[in-house]
């Protein structure tokens, strides 16, 4: 599906990827899927970010579409990049299949502006997590509670990885102290440490979400919702009935749980930006399972047509 190839560039050692249709590494990143990236570098034609993926720090570049760059090594890249990544995905092929499914101009037009956005794997638990968060939020701020929470329960991981400098620049060299004001290198929280020690979301000011954040970590760590039997069963009605048991969990939440934690890529998550564009675009209806088993990559493809090619137009 993909080609790889060993690379020296600069002083860091690279595998670059090709061959994996017209990605688009800031699309990806930043549409909304996920919170827990940091643009480290930008330059013309180049630009790398820092995510944190589990207990890794992975650092991945970019210079055409199409191609990404990772400053790590085999191992890493095999057991954290390819699956987060979802690298041996055909999205030609999904886009393909959606396609054949409308008769949408706008929809068609909106699949080739957003086809460099692929879906992030992400971990369920952190996915469920966040996106209880983003209840009523804006990117920014979801991204500034989850690096707090982080710093107060996580570990950190540029320590742990012997980083001598700060991946950011914000300080002169890894440390507690500093980093904690932060929080990009922290791991996330743990359900377990959530129930342990609750008073640890407060700092954040998670407002109204700190009953409903309780609950999901209660429920999970007790195993009354389990997400590892969630992600066997791979069924997108059995995702949105389990996760829904958890208090301030509605279809919009538990739907983006769904495809970005658990894969069900039928799954089709509708905020406002999405009821705008069914409501402008297609006369106020749009039944998302006539897209198929894709739809989420079709809710994608809306989802970031709207909001970033079309958010000055008069609609």
């Amino acid at each position: 599906m993909f080609h790889k190839k060993s690379e020296q560039i600069g002083d860091r050692e690279a595998i670059v990827v090709s061959g994996f249709g017209k990605c688009s590494l800031t699309d990806t990143l930043e549409c909304g899927q996920a919170f827990r990236y940091e643009r480290t570098s930008e330059r013309e034609g180049y630009v790398e970010y820092m995510t944190v993926i589990g207990d890794t720090l992975l650092f991945v570049g970019q210079r055409d579409a199409g191609e990404l760059i990772f400053y790590t090594d085999d191992k890493t890249f095999e057991k954290v990049a390819v699956p987060y990544f979802t690298l041996n995905t055909d999205y030609q092929k999904i886009k393909e299949d959606i396609l054949s499914r409308t008769d949408s101009e706008w929809l068609m037009r909106a699949a080739d502006a957003a086809e460099g956005v692929v879906i992030l794997r992400q971990e369920p638990w952190e996915t469920l997590f966040s996106f209880i968060i983003s209840q009523n939020n804006n990117i920014p701020r979801i991204r500034k509670i989850i690096r707090a929470i982080s710093a107060e329960y996580g570990e950190n991981l540029a320590i742990k990885n012997g980083l001598s400098r700060c991946p950011l620049g914000k300080c002169d060299s890894p440390s507690e102290e500093a980093c904690r004001a932060c929080g990009a290198c922290y791991s996330f929280p743990t359900a377990e440490s959530v129930v342990k020690f609750p008073e640890g979301l407060l700092p954040s000011h998670p407002g109204f979400r700190y009953k409903y954040l309780l609950d999901a970590a209660e429920k999970v760590y007790s195993g009354e919702i389990s997400l590892e039997k969630i992600a066997e069963a791979m069924s997108y009605e059995y995702t949105l009935e389990q996760l829904k048991r958890i208090k301030g969990v509605g279809d919009k939440v538990a739907s983006c749980a769904a495809l970005f934690g658990f894969g069900n890529l039928e799954a089709f998550p509708v905020d406002v930006w999405m009821k705008r564009a069914i409501d402008v675009y297609f006369d106020g209806v749009l039944d998302h399972t006539s897209l198929g088993k894709y739809a989420g990559v079709a809710q994608q493809y809306i989802f970031h047509y709207i909001r970033n090619l079309e958010k000055n137009a008069d609609i």
